[in-house]
């Protein structure tokens, strides 16, 4: 007879946005456990991230008592979700051990068992898994291909430094057919096996387009427990009762998709997406601190895109930057100068009991502005880069789907001209104090892939010097730009707030571009209350415009405001002096 393991993992990136977390527990979640608890033979297990644990635990008790009426093996994880092979060894036990903790606390559980964040499996890990006595990992079956083995009917074993940890391969064809083919043809599937291995996101069940309709109120989900509820079996009982397929070492890999997006490594997402190494690397800053703004900074949704990364969604970016700004809370104000990014050149950061401001020495930009007591990043602006999925959107076709409902990797899209319009591809890194020679409509010199001398606040390149004064609230900035002949330079800002609807600049309501001529420059951000002040010496001409990125998500292709790019320019001969103000006024 078939044994089924039956697996199911639930997410939410931390403090998503109300909403969404409501959405995924009234559609999803509850109904989930509400049928499951009904069925007390139906074997299965959960991993969820600790904080989502934690939330439906103080605000849906009577979701959280269902979930400790279903017959469940509870799995750990890092309690807030991050790439384990992504932070530091202590804080991958750290983070293992508190999950395992609140499990304990709360369901009477140790478990055995660890999700791997998206399945991105390395060798480096399993010395913190044996600390925090895991004894299995769940990963995908292509980790397995991928290390010349075929067998992904039960468990293997693998090694590092003579610690170990055995390995449960998840069957793509179960990935693929449930819960989207008909309860019956899936039971079929699962019969195919002698141990039939799934586990999977539960937001399949409920909350992925069409999926509440046809899991819940067609009946799916409960017709399948019916059926499958005599082959089910709990992962550790499946470990005590039989032995592992043998020794195997798995080269460092990921699910078929997230190789794809990553081009193989994970990492590759860091060299990839400056935003998100930038993130990343400004966390590892603070790994010393082990606390819970470090913890939260360290979550995997924002450092990385693919249908359901989150670096696009500008929400999660700012709630990484408000954990980074948390955890400055226990560092010194000051001034220095270090290659934290690990890029080869250096970034110089200054702190106040206000601001948090960083430059780079390429193109000597602005690459973080932060205020302090609103825990926001002025400058947390996104890059707009080619996307595998573009040549999708220029030539799509409809897929056939050989499942009952679509999949998110074969459901049908409507793409509007509008939509392939806003496809577009930026030259260069959306930051700020870019600076940029013009002639005749043309860019014949632009200064941002430069790295600069640093000399204490003064940046140094041929032809271009930049001086950087720190205020309580902002800096004076003296650009001095030595070009033979006649130009124009333009001065390009790229900004970030979380609201555009009501944004003003210089008292007028923002639309998607415009132009001011003018020697100062005010943006009321209502969300903040706060004003950016951009002044300059003389007049100077500014065009704007919102920029908007194309992404793609479980729902199709979104497009989403990443700021505003304020252009600043003004003509010159041989020599430009150019003087001005960056500030944030309470």
């Amino acid at each position: 007879m078939t044994k089924l393991l039956f697996g199911v993992h639930m997410h939410q990136p931390v403090d998503n946005l109300g909403v969404a977390i409501k959405k995924a527990i009234e559609l999803c979640y509850a109904p989930f456990f509400k049928l499951t608890s009904k069925y007390k033979e139906f074997k299965f297990a959960l991993h969820s991230s600790g904080w989502i644990l934690e939330y439906i635990k103080e605000n849906y008790p009577e979701v959280f008592t269902d979930i400790k009426n279903s017959n469940i093996e509870f799995f750990t994880g890092g309690y807030y979700e991050p790439i384990l092979s992504s932070i530091d060894r202590t804080s991958q036990i750290n983070q293992i051990n508190r999950l395992t903790r609140f499990i304990e606390d709360n369901f009477n559980q140790t478990p055995k068992g660890l999700w791997l964040t998206e399945r991105v499996w390395s060798d480096e890990i399993i010395y913190a898994l044996n600390r925090c006595g895991v004894e299995y990992i769940i990963v995908d079956d292509e980790h397995i291909y991928r290390a010349n083995k075929k067998n992904i009917e039960g468990f293997w074993t693998t090694e590092s430094g003579g610690d170990r940890v055995s390995i449960f391969p998840i069957n793509k064809e179960l990935r693929y057919k449930i819960p989207f083919a008909k309860s019956s043809d899936s039971i079929t599937e699962v019969k195919k096996y002698s141990t039939a291995i799934i586990f999977d996101d539960l937001e399949k069940f409920g909350l992925w387009p069409k999926t509440y309709s046809w899991v819940y109120k067609e009946g799916w989900l409960e017709e399948f427990i019916k059926k499958s509820i005599d082959m089910t079996r709990h992962f550790s009982s499946y470990f005590k009762e039989n032995n592992s397929l043998g020794l195997i070492y798995l080269p460092e890999s990921s699910y078929v998709e997230m190789n794809e997006w990553a081009r193989g490594k994970w990492k590759n997402f860091l060299t990839k997406y400056s935003e998100a190494n930038r993130i990343h690397k400004r966390a590892l800053e603070f790994k010393e601190l082990q606390n819970e703004p470090l913890f939260k900074a360290q979550t995997n949704d924002v450092l990385w895109h693919g249908a359901f990364g989150g670096l696009y969604l500008p929400n999660l970016r700012d709630n990484a930057y408000r954990y980074i700004i948390e955890c400055e809370e226990f560092t010194k104000d000051g001034i220095g100068s270090s290659d934290i990014e690990i890029l080869g050149f250096n970034q110089l950061k200054f702190k106040n009991q206000q601001l948090i401001i960083r430059f780079s020495a390429k193109g000597a930009t602005l690459i973080e502005f932060d205020d302090r007591e609103k825990k926001f990043n002025f400058q947390n602006t996104l890059t707009l880069r080619e996307e595998s999925y573009h040549r999708d959107i220029l030539n799509y076709n409809r897929k056939e789907s050989s499942s009952d409902i679509d999949t998110i990797h074969n459901i049908n899209y409507t793409i509007s001209d509008e939509v392939r319009k806003n496809l577009v591809i930026d030259e260069y890194e959306r930051v700020s104090f870019i600076d940029l020679v013009k002639k005749d409509n043309k860019i014949i010199k632009n200064f941002s892939e430069t790295i600069f001398d640093i000399e204490d606040n003064l940046f140094k390149t041929e032809d271009l010097t930049k001086e950087y004064i720190f205020l309580d609230n902002g800096f004076k900035f003296k650009n001095s730009l030595e070009f033979s002949g006649e130009y124009s330079y333009i001065l390009e800002l790229n900004l970030h707030f979380a609201h555009y609807n009501d944004l003003e600049l210089n008292g007028i309501v923002i639309g998607e571009s415009g132009k001011f001529i003018d020697r100062e420059f005010i943006i009321k951000d209502s969300y903040t209350k706060r004003e950016i002040i951009i002044k300059f010496r003389d007049d100077i001409r500014l065009n704007y415009r919102l920029f908007k990125s194309l992404s793609q998500s479980e729902k199709g292709f979104d497009n989403i405001i990443q700021g505003i790019n304020l252009s600043f320019e003004i003509d010159f001969r041989d020599r430009l002096e150019l003087e001005g103000e960056f500030l944030c006024q309470r």
